[in-house]
């Protein structure tokens, strides 16, 4: 559950515990009885301890994912400060299986959708564990400069290149980032990490990655689908399985669900 949803969630419980107060009250004073204060207070500390047992889950699912990121950067040797993990941001144990594949993998093209810390991470792990660059395309110049600074600042510009690529219409109304010339050239991709672009930039709007980059796959590509827990990355994936049946397809049940591909024939 992200803050907006959280503070929802916090909102609707006060509100209700107002509106049971003030009803109580009500009723009390139409039948001329005596105010029970310890009722008032009793309905607060309800909403209080409810509220609380939330936080106490976010804060095992933070404790969880902090156990995962502390044995990452020691691998890594990441002594830097990297940009924050939570909420809409990279979690740690999809960034921890970023980690795995390239290590295992050793792309020497990796394409991403969407900068940010998994290009970081990918950076990393690529001058640990192999010679290959990772393209990273972003729609927002904002965060596109970003990701380049944070690049400069670990030292990390020889493993990473990051392409600022606005969105465009290609055939059949699908909606992509505008890369064509930028990848024109470049070979075929070993790795495909998608996370981008937003959910709310169109309907399925990560479905336009596998029909406008599949010319650029080769038996053996894999692919990493974040958010693969949300409703329109689930509907995505229905479509890609409709559309070709030449990939393996694996799930992993981790912070925000996670889908694994690989292109076998």
């Amino acid at each position: 559950m992200n803050q907006n949803k959280k503070n929802k969630m916090i909102t609707r419980t006060l509100i209700s515990s107002i509106i049971i107060c003030l009803i109580y009250i009500v009723l009390s004073l139409s039948l001329k009885k005596e105010l029970n204060l310890e009722f008032i207070i009793l309905i607060f500390l309800m909403s209080y301890l409810y509220i609380k047992s939330y936080s106490k889950d976010k804060i095992q699912t933070s404790y969880e994912q902090l156990e995962i990121l502390i044995p990452l950067f020691n691998e890594l040797e990441i002594k830097k400060r990297i940009p924050h993990t939570r909420g809409y941001a990279a979690s740690p144990d999809y960034l921890f299986e970023i980690k795995n594949i390239i290590k295992k993998e050793k792309p020497k093209l990796i394409l991403e959708a969407g900068s940010g810390v998994s290009t970081l991470i990918s950076a990393y792990s690529l001058k640990k564990y192999g010679e290959g660059q990772i393209i990273s395309l972003d729609h927002e110049k904002l965060y596109a400069d970003k990701t380049i600074i944070e690049l400069k600042k670990h030292n990390l510009e020889k493993y990473a290149n990051i392409l600022y690529a606005p969105l465009k219409k290609y055939d059949n109304d699908l909606l992509w980032y505008d890369a064509d010339d930028a990848l024109q050239g470049l070979g075929l991709i070993d790795l495909f990490i998608i996370d981008g672009p937003p959910k709310n930039s169109s309907k399925n709007a990560r479905f336009p990655a596998l029909p406008l980059m599949f010319n650029k796959m080769k038996i053996g590509t894999i692919i990493i689908l974040d958010d693969a827990r949300r409703k329109s990355e689930q509907d995505t994936v229905l479509l890609w399985k409709q559309k070709y049946d030449c990939f393996d397809y694996q799930y992993i049940d981790n912070d925000k669900g996670l889908i694994i591909m690989k292109k076998i024939n």
